[in-house]
């Protein structure tokens, strides 16, 4: 009911009570990276996984492109976002596709990257909006 007629972004978790904010005239969604890491996370600490930790890894990698984009004009968050984060962000991606079929799909680390890999299309734009 707060965001009743907004139509900017909002930075949202796959909570599905968000999903009526979202859509054709409705404010757009932009996923959190914060969320898709928390669960490799959760593995890596309960299980050691390796493939978590690279994850974990990629993601770090993300937010250093942040961390040096911060206070800077949006022209130059998003040149620093194209030339440095979308490359990182892509191979992710990539390599998560190719990660999953070489596990047990009923794990927790195959759980994390099915939500990952649905998480990463929304968390896409953030990548050329300054």
């Amino acid at each position: 009911a707060h965001l009743k007629g907004y139509t900017g972004i909002v930075h949202a978790d796959g909570f599905t009570g968000f999903n009526g904010l979202f859509g054709e005239g409705l404010a757009c969604e932009q996923a959190c990276m914060v969320h898709v890491r928390r669960k490799f996370v959760d593995v890596f600490e309960r299980d050691g996984s390796t493939i978590a930790k690279e994850v974990i890894e990629r993601i770090a990698r993300l937010y250093a492109v942040e961390k040096d984009a911060r206070y800077k004009p949006p022209d130059e968050r998003v040149a620093l976002r194209q030339t440095r984060a979308k490359p990182i962000f892509d191979d992710l991606e990539t390599w998560l596709k190719s990660q999953l079929p070489k596990i047990s799909g009923k794990t927790k680390l195959a759980e994390a990257i099915r939500y990952a890999l649905g998480r990463m299309p929304k968390a896409r734009a953030y990548l050329e909006n300054g």
